[in-house]
């Protein structure tokens, strides 16, 4: 028993450690995409399944211990990348507004699980790990009006909120969504990670989003060399 159970410690230190080197790229990864376009920053967003750790306002020190942890919190609250987004904001093209984000999608057994039960909590309730899938999603709005309407939205479901979307679109087995109306196009497309290897396979990862957004806005934000069809 005391084997087995070293044991199960050996996989938990080996999982953080392949956790670290993963996360590392993938944010190598997602900082790449960003510097093939106008944008010179980004922020993140966890809080789309499970909540971000927050600081604590009554912290006996407001620098030391401050993040508010209590005994109902989700496992999936301390593992950011399992599902977390990168907003890179907005870019003037022309009259056109581009607004642009990436999700880091680690696990999708929860989505595309038939589990009737199913929680994002109960990892026993999702799809196998061999049959689910691992996903960088590429998220685009071009607008000409003040703000985005259509931001993780769909103009024919005024009443579904952007979780509800987002999460429909998840569970589909479609990889592009795309939504419009006359002053606005709203694109999302699923790429396997293992289609992000090296930077050459990346390079046609982007060529592919890059080409599909001018198709249908005639925009086009990515540097020049991604509209080349060599790159594919």
């Amino acid at each position: 028993m005391k084997k087995e159970i070293d044991n199960i410690f050996v996989d938990v230190r080996n999982a953080f450690r392949l956790l670290s080197r993963y996360q590392k790229r993938i944010l190598n990864i997602v900082n790449y995409i960003r510097e093939q376009t106008p944008y010179t920053d980004m922020w993140g967003s966890k809080n789309w399944y499970s909540d971000e750790i927050k600081n604590r306002r009554n912290s006996p020190d407001k620098e030391y211990a401050k993040l508010n942890v209590f005994k109902d919190m989700w496992g999936l609250d301390f593992l950011y990348g399992h599902f977390f987004e990168y907003y890179f904001g907005t870019t003037k093209i022309g009259k056109h507004t581009v607004e642009m984000s990436v999700f880091q999608v680690s696990d999708d057994g929860y989505f595309i699980s038939n589990d009737e039960n199913k929680h994002m909590t109960d990892v026993y309730s999702y799809a196998s790990s061999e049959v689910s899938h691992s996903y960088i999603v590429f998220n685009v709005s071009v607008y000409t009006t003040k703000f985005s309407q259509l931001w993780l939205g769909d103009p024919n479901r005024p009443n579904e909120s952007q979780k509800d979307f987002l999460t429909r679109f998840l569970e589909s087995s479609k990889d592009t969504i795309i939504t419009s109306t006359d002053k606005e196009h709203s694109i999302l497309k699923k790429y396997e990670m293992q289609r992000f290897a090296s930077q050459s396979e990346t390079d046609k990862v982007i060529s592919d989003f890059a080409k599909l957004v001018k198709d249908n806005t005639g925009v086009k934000f990515f540097k020049e060399n991604f509209y080349r069809n060599d790159v594919l």
